[in-house]
């Protein structure tokens, strides 16, 4: 079966959403098969004021802003944990963990990449279910490093079958580490972006997905992260990351985005992001590095 998956599948509909965090931490379905763990993260303050500066509509002054991370469980007839959060939310983590799996065991951990907001629980979770395979990218030439020569390498052309829910690693378009993976998952037609396609949200808007949010993900929005942690669109050709973006577009169309530092965006809504993106990546590239994360 291709990366793609049956032409006739259709994202499902997400479970309802939390009204509040519990004592696991935060978390919920974001559709069937597949929990989010979120750290949302302290007020980014110097963010903020640019984003009132520039004249935004999407930020109410007064409110936190936040630049979450997210790691996400699958769950099949196994279980795969698609990183981890940083250190500084382990007790968030791995209660939610606990209370999600209910006695399961955590068959697989997948990093996408070895940094600390994505890494950084590893060796908690390995030591909390240690029969988990770590799983890791199979590019770079670091693993010794980041301890991960012993993980299960994966690349593009490699598969978790979970039972119920298929993962595959395609390569990823727009890095963030040298060695590092985007993820896939074929049942629910999800992308797993890690940092492309991150964006700040407000307080009120934690472990929301974009359709359940009253502010518009727009390109100022997404400019905002992307022109400080992908800062190196100041360097490109803008065509040539355009060209990039689109064929991206073709390959998984229809698919909706898991990203590591925004909000999830279903699978119906996702075709406009990647034109926004393209307009992002050319605003930097005239205008240069928006700051520091």
């Amino acid at each position: 079966m291709n990366e793609l998956g049956s032409a006739a599948a259709k994202p499902p509909t997400a479970a309802p959403m939390p009204t509040a965090p519990t004592e696991a931490g935060w978390r919920r379905d974001v559709w069937p098969g597949i929990h989010w763990i979120q750290e949302c993260g302290g007020h980014r303050a110097g963010i903020a004021r640019a984003v009132l500066a520039s004249g935004a509509d999407w930020y109410a002054p007064g409110n936190e802003l936040h630049v979450p991370q997210n790691a996400y469980l699958l769950a099949g007839e196994r279980t795969l944990l698609w990183d981890t959060l940083s250190p500084a939310s382990g007790h968030i983590l791995l209660p939610a963990l606990d209370e999600l799996l209910g006695g399961r065991p955590l068959d697989y951990l997948a990093l996408s990449h070895p940094d600390v907001p994505h890494a950084g629980n590893t060796m908690q979770v390995l030591r909390r279910y240690p029969d988990c395979r770590l799983v890791a990218p199979a590019t770079g030439e670091t693993h010794a490093l980041y301890h991960l020569d012993d993980a299960m390498k994966v690349g593009p052309d490699d598969e978790i079958d979970l039972g119920g829910l298929r993962v595959r690693f395609p390569e990823a378009t727009f890095l963030d580490a040298a060695i590092h993976t985007w993820m896939s998952e074929a049942t629910t037609r999800t992308l797993f972006t890690v940092d492309w396609m991150g964006f700040p949200h407000q307080s009120g808007e934690c472990l929301r997905r974009t359709d359940e949010i009253d502010t518009a993900v727009d390109v100022g929005r997404l400019e905002e992260f992307h022109s400080r942690v992908m800062f190196w669109f100041q360097y490109v050709v803008p065509s040539k990351v355009v060209a990039a973006t689109d064929a991206l577009a073709t390959r998984f169309d229809g698919y909706g985005f898991a990203p590591a530092h925004g909000l999830p965006i279903p699978g119906e809504d996702a075709a406009p992001y990647y034109e926004r993106l393209n307009e992002v990546v050319r605003r930097v590239a005239a205008g240069g590095r928006g700051g520091v994360l």
